[in-house]
C-alpha cells in the first residue's frame, strides 16, 4: 500500500474555491494537507533537504496564484506534484533520492533488517534511471496512478500506462540483478565456488529474494518539512508588500497546459510536436529532392557549386543579335565630261558607321560606274545597259552644229550626302545572374545612342518579372528584378531572359540560374 494516497475529489474542489474566493484560512489548510507529500518528492528530486524547502515554499506560492485555474478541481493533488515535478527537472540530478534512515517511520522490508533492505534498495536505484526512479516513486511511494498520473506528466492515460509498465520492468530487472550481485557476495563470504543454486540452500538468500520492488520503495522513512516552513509560506502568501514576489515565483513556475496544469519541461507541447512532424515531413522531403537531382544527372544545372572557375578567368559575354539594317548607297553627284567620256562618280568623303561597316562589304563598282547598293540582288541579265558612248562629230563637218558649253563648276549644284546615324542599342552589364536566398536578383542594362523602347521575356515559367516593357533613356540604366516563387522544395534550374529593342529588333539574352534550396 502506498505511504500516501489521494484524498476525495471534493476536498481539492474546496481548497480551489477557497483559493479563488481568496479566503483568509484556504493558504493554511492547503499547507497543512499537502506538505509532507510534496516535501519527500521533492527531496527524492532534488536530495537535497535545503533545496527541497525552497522548492515547496515556492510551489505552494504559486499554487495559491495559478491553482484556481485548472479546470478539473477535483486533482489539485496531481496539479501540486505536476507543479514539484516541473521544478525539480529543471534542477541537475546527479543521483537518486537519499532518505535519511535515522529518521523514525520506516516501514517493513520483508524480514529484511533496515541495513540490509537499505542496501538493496539503492543498489536497485543506481542501476535504472532518473525518469524510471522518478515515475515508480510517483506510482508506488505516492499512490499517483491513472488519470492522475497522465495529468502529472502531461501525456494521454494510455502513453503513462505504458510508461509506467516499463520503468516498472526495468526496475524489477534492476532489482534482480541486485539480487544475485548479494549472492555472488554471499558465496564469497563462504568460500563457496559461483555456482547456480545457491538460492536455494541459503535462507538469508531466499529471504532476499521474497521483497518486492513496491515493497523497497514505501519502506524508506518520510522526512519531516522544516519548522519555520509554514509560516515563511503564509508570511510570503498574505502579506500585500510582497505581491512582486509572488508574481515572479508563479513566473518561474513555467506555462500551464489548456487544462490548467503545469507543463513539463520533457514533453513537447501540441504545437512543438506539429512542427516536429512538419520539419521532419521537410527533411524528407528535402533529403528526396537532393537523392533525385544527382540521380538525374548534372543537366538541372549546379550554379552554387561550379568549380574550378573558367581557365584564366573567362567570363561568359552577353549574346547580342545584331539588327539587320538595309544599306542606303548614298546618292553621289554626276558630272558630266566631254562627249566620249564616260561620267565619273565621285565619292562623299563621309562613311557609314563602323557597325555597318563591318556587318556589309563596300560596296562594288560595275563596269558602267554605277555602285551596287549593299545587300540587294546581283543584277540580272535582263536589265538593259546603258547606250554605248556615240563617237564624237567633228564640227567643221556640215550639218552638225556645236555641242553646248559645259556648265562651269559653279553652276553644278551637287546633292547633299547621306549622314548614316548609329541605331538605338541595348547593353547588358553582364550575361549570368544567379538566384541567391532572397529569390530573387536584378538584371541591369542601359540605353545608348538614344533612348529605347524595350521588351522583356522569358523562357520558362519557373521565374516573374517585375516589368515586361517600358522607356528607357539614353545614358540611364534599368534594373530589371527577376523573382523564383515561394515553394517548400526548390530544385536547381535557369532559364533565359531575353530583352529586345522594339525600335530595331536586337536581343541581348540573360542566363538567370537558381541553385537547390527550401521555401
Amino acid at each position: 500500500m502506498p505511504r500516501w494516497s489521494a484524498f476525495v475529489p471534493e476536498i481539492d474542489r474546496g481548497l480551489v474555491r477557497g483559493l479563488n474566493d481568496g479566503e483568509e484560512n484556504a493558504l493554511a489548510r492547503l499547507y497543512d494537507l499537502y506538505v509532507e507529500q510534496m516535501f519527500d518528492y521533492a527531496v527524492s528530486l532534488v536530495g537535497e533537504g535545503r533545496a527541497a524547502e525552497v522548492l515547496v515554499h515556492d510551489v505552494f506560492i504559486d499554487a495559491a496564484r495559478r491553482g484556481p485555474r485548472l479546470r478539473d478541481r477535483g486533482r489539485f493533488r496531481a496539479w501540486l506534484y505536476a507543479a514539484v515535478r516541473r521544478r525539480g527537472m529543471e534542477r541537475s540530478r546527479t543521483r537518486g533520492p537519499a532518505w535519511e534512515w535515522d529518521l523514525p517511520g520506516v516501514g517493513d522490508f520483508g524480514g529484511l533488517s533496515v541495513d540490509e533492505g537499505r542496501r538493496v534498495l539503492e543498489g536497485a536505484l543506481d542501476r535504472m534511471s532518473l525518469s524510471d526512479q522518478d515515475l515508480l516513486l510517483l506510482t508506488f511511494r505516492h499512490g499517483v496512478v491513472a488519470a492522475d498520473l497522465a495529468a502529472v506528466l502531461g501525456v494521454s492515460p494510455f502513453k503513462a500506462a505504458a510508461l509506467v509498465g516499463r520503468a516498472r520492468s526495468r526496475g524489477e530487472a534492476a532489482l534482480e540483478a541486485q539480487l544475485r550481485a548479494r549472492e555472488k557476495r554471499c558465496q564469497r563470504e563462504r568460500g563457496e565456488k559461483p555456482q547456480e543454486g545457491h538460492r536455494r540452500g541459503c535462507a538469508e538468500c531466499r529471504r532476499r529474494a521474497g521483497v518486492s520492488l513496491p515493497l523497497l520503495l514505501e519502506a524508506p522513512p518520510a522526512p519531516v518539512p522544516p519548522p519555520g516552513l509554514r509560516h515563511r509560506v503564509l508570511h510570503t502568501g498574505t502579506d500585500p508588500e510582497l505581491a512582486g514576489y509572488r508574481a515572479d515565483i508563479a513566473g518561474k513556475g513555467g506555462n500551464l497546459t489548456p487544462e490548467g496544469m503545469p507543463r513539463q519541461p520533457d514533453v513537447p507541447s501540441p504545437l512543438g510536436r506539429r512542427w516536429l512532424l512538419a520539419g521532419s515531413g521537410m527533411t524528407g522531403t528535402f533529403v528526396v529532392a537532393l537523392v533525385t537531382t544527382f540521380l538525374i544527372g548534372p543537366n538541372l544545372g549546379w550554379p552554387g557549386l561550379t568549380w574550378p572557375p573558367l581557365p584564366g578567368g573567362e567570363t561568359e559575354q552577353p549574346v547580342v543579335t545584331k539588327p539587320t539594317v538595309p544599306y542606303e548607297a548614298p546618292v553621289r553627284p554626276r558630272h558630266e565630261g566631254p562627249p566620249g567620256v564616260p561620267d565619273v562618280t565621285h565619292m562623299s568623303t563621309s562613311s557609314p558607321p563602323s557597325q555597318v561597316e563591318n556587318d556589309f562589304p563596300a560596296p562594288e563598282i560595275t563596269q558602267y560606274g554605277t555602285p551596287t547598293p549593299m545587300g540587294s540582288p546581283e543584277p540580272s541579265s535582263s536589265v538593259t545597259p546603258p547606250q554605248q558612248p556615240q563617237p564624237v562629230p567633228n564640227p567643221s563637218e556640215e550639218g552638225h552644229a556645236e555641242p553646248p558649253p559645259s556648265p562651269s563648276p559653279s553652276e553644278q549644284k551637287p546633292q547633299a550626302p547621306i549622314i548614316m546615324v548609329a541605331p538605338t542599342e541595348i547593353r547588358v552589364d553582364t550575361p549570368l545572374v544567379e538566384i541567391g536566398a532572397n529569390r530573387s536578383a536584378e538584371i541591369r542594362f542601359q540605353a545608348f545612342n538614344g533612348p529605347v523602347t524595350w521588351q522583356a521575356a522569358t523562357d520558362s515559367g519557373k521565374i516573374t518579372l517585375d516589368a515586361e516593357n517600358g522607356v528607357l533613356p539614353e545614358g540611364q540604366t534599368e534594373a530589371l528584378r527577376v523573382r523564383l516563387p515561394l515553394s517548400i522544395v526548390r530544385l536547381a534550374g535557369s532559364a533565359v531572359v531575353s530583352i529586345t529593342n522594339v525600335d530595331n529588333g536586337a536581343q541581348s539574352q540573360v542566363t538567370v540560374r537558381w541553385g537547390l534550396g527550401l521555401l
